[in-house]
């Protein structure tokens, strides 16, 4: 259940990496006749899923749908994107108190990144997704372990023949890019699971 319960706040925590850009690229279209602004630039100006949520959090999952549909920048995205965000908006709801406590201490994390660093953990959070599960939980078993590593035990492993016969190329360069993010997924989280 902890593994199921953890797959949940991990594609919580990507939708929510993802709408920030999503909303930023689709105002940057709109305000700059076509030409969109660097990716930096856009995310600095994005909402912040969690201050969202924690600002709507008392209201009822109806009043959070409500809202949500009449925020501009939430119309702006395609049909797809909004029908994830309600996706994500309705299984955040669904959560227990102390997880939904736990994803929003996790987007308020990735938030206070700078916005290079989270460009870099949403984007290696992609290619995690796309991972089998199989490799997926071995990957994020690893992410947990080398995160309470220092850097040099980290170099260490990650060189070593044994490491590298265990995870190929794209998945080690998955890890780098969510190690190299500086998100810990184990903070403010009982430790890695």
């Amino acid at each position: 259940m902890k593994l199921k319960n953890q797959s949940a706040c991990v594609l919580l925590l990507v939708g929510s990496l993802c709408l920030p850009a999503a909303m930023a690229d689709s105002r940057n279209r709109n305000n700059n006749n076509g030409q969109r602004m660097p990716q930096g630039h856009a995310q600095n100006n994005a909402p912040h899923p969690g201050k969202w949520l924690r600002e709507h959090l008392n209201d009822s999952p109806q009043d959070q749908q409500r809202l949500l549909l009449n925020d501009p920048e939430f119309k702006h995205l395609t049909p797809q994107q909004q029908q994830h965000f309600q996706q994500r908006l309705n299984q955040f709801n669904s959560m227990p108190p102390q997880q939904r406590e736990r994803v929003l201490n996790r987007m308020q994390r990735v938030e206070s990144l700078p916005p290079d660093k989270q460009t870099m953990l949403r984007d290696s959070l992609q290619q995690f997704r796309q991972l089998p599960d199989d490799r997926r939980r071995q990957v994020r078993r690893a992410w947990n372990n080398l995160s309470q590593m220092s850097p040099d035990e980290r170099e260490q492993v990650m060189n070593s023949d044994r490491f590298k016969s265990s995870f190929n190329d794209q998945e080690r360069s998955t890890l780098r890019g969510l190690l190299d993010s500086g998100f810990n997924p184990a903070e403010n989280n009982g430790g890695p699971r």
